[in-house]
């Protein structure tokens, strides 16, 4: 148990030394802000594509990794949903911030980093990893798209019809690098090109700064987080938070489990998926609640609890994997 203990806690510590660093002025104010969208917008996008430029044609052939993956989190997103429509009838909005709470996984701020800590320099652990965190991207690009639709920004405005394709282009693939670089890098893998070796290296070492650089955003934004989730939430709130912490973290890697050893996956290629499964709910949802106005106390509040009882969960997954010896 402390083995699986000390593998999860590395993470859980880079994250309160963010804390620590806002805490004492060490770093500018819109440091966390900063580093987050260097994150999202060049360190990941380029991890992924050095993992997806270098993955064999087989790796991504792998229906049963991805029926877990992606299935699991079409399930609960809809038990999600539907549970706050049933029960809840709070409208569309937090129906579907509730989906996305059951569902949605922290892969990339936390999944990566326990990843690279239980294997470190395992490049095949990377690689699963890799792909593990692309398919938590399906409901960012969804719920970017939605976005940009409410916004208008896809609206007709009497043009011809190749600038409003050339409109769709910019803004869900040019527009979105996570998507880019995923199209980019299977398209490279896929034609066995890959990516020049010196070029490939460059990529590497700004893509691997991405798992660091996530948890330290995360502690430096983590006061901000807690005095969101602090304020006032709608009624039914405690029991709302049960739910979303029994779908996310008990259900939700459960579930994908039990797809992939269905589907015959075993190896890295089974315990990797369930660990980022098993991983909180993503910070993004609570961004996207601010923007739609849907519930964001309550959003950011889901994010603080599960990241936290995470902490346990994870570190239950692991000690399992090992008393099973698949790890």
């Amino acid at each position: 148990m402390f083995h699986a203990l000390f593998a999860v806690i590395p993470v859980f510590c880079v994250i309160a030394f963010g804390a620590l660093l806002r805490a004492r002025d060490v770093l500018p104010e819109n440091a966390g802000p900063v580093l987050g969208v260097y994150v999202l917008k060049v360190a990941l996008p380029l991890l992924i594509l050095h993992l997806l430029a270098g993955a064999r044609p087989e790796d991504l052939s792998r229906g049963g990794f991805w029926l877990g993956l992606i299935g699991s989190q079409l399930f609960v997103y809809v038990l999600g949903y539907m549970g706050d429509k049933l029960f809840c009838r709070r409208g569309i909005g937090p129906a579907v911030i509730s989906g996305f709470s059951c569902s949605a996984c922290n892969a990339a701020f936390v999944g990566l980093p326990i990843v690279s800590n239980l294997w470190p320099g395992n490049s095949e652990a990377m690689l699963v990893a890799g792909l593990a965190i692309l398919t938590p991207n399906v409901v960012i690009i969804l719920a970017q798209a939605r976005l940009d639709v409410l916004a208008g920004s896809l609206a007709w405005k009497g043009g011809s019809p190749l600038t409003f394709a050339g409109s769709l282009v910019r803004i869900f693939i040019l527009g979105n690098p996570l998507l880019l670089a995923t199209l980019v890098g299977a398209v490279l893998s896929l034609s066995r090109l890959g990516l020049w070796e010196p070029l490939d290296r460059a990529i590497s070492l700004v893509g691997y700064t991405a798992a660091p650089c996530m948890l330290l955003a995360l502690g430096l934004d983590l006061r901000q987080k807690l005095a969101i989730a602090t304020r006032r939430s709608q009624g039914g709130v405690a029991l709302r938070q049960a739910w979303f912490i029994f779908c996310k973290l008990v259900l939700h890697p459960l579930l994908c489990w039990g797809i992939l050893y269905a589907m015959g996956v075993t190896g890295l290629w089974l315990v990797i998926p369930v660990l980022i499964s098993a991983t909180a709910t993503a910070l993004l949802v609570s961004v996207i609640a601010q923007v739609y106005s849907a519930v964001p106390e309550e959003a950011a509040l889901t994010a603080v609890v599960t990241n936290g009882v995470s902490i346990l969960t994870l570190t239950g997954f692991v000690w399992l994997f090992h008393a099973l010896g698949m790890l």
